[in-house]
């Protein structure tokens, strides 16, 4: 009866692993060398675009123009999970 419940309970658990399996999928990964490269833009219709651009240290451009778009900064916050801070900027031009 002990194993059936430890075999049932095993079995149990890796079914729930497996469903589990897409949330442990590799996610983009953004080069941590080049300081505040662009990691990722984001548009909607309507919106103005955002760009997440990352630091080491924190230090971010009030503004910066990059291929004929100006980018204002809006705020940073630490991402702890990758040691570096992250800078949101919003783009002026739509």
């Amino acid at each position: 009866m002990k194993f059936k419940k430890v075999l049932t309970g095993s079995a149990l658990s890796l079914a729930l692993l497996m469903s589990a399996a897409p949330a442990f999928a590799a996610s983009p990964t953004a080069s941590a060398s080049a300081e505040n490269s662009p990691i990722s833009t984001k548009a909607d219709a309507g919106i103005n675009a955002i760009k997440l651009v990352q630091s080491p240290n924190g230090n971010f451009a009030a503004s910066f123009v990059l291929d004929g778009t100006t980018w204002i900064f809006k705020s940073k916050y630490y991402d702890s999970s990758k040691g570096y801070w992250v800078g949101i900027y919003e783009s002026v031009d739509k």
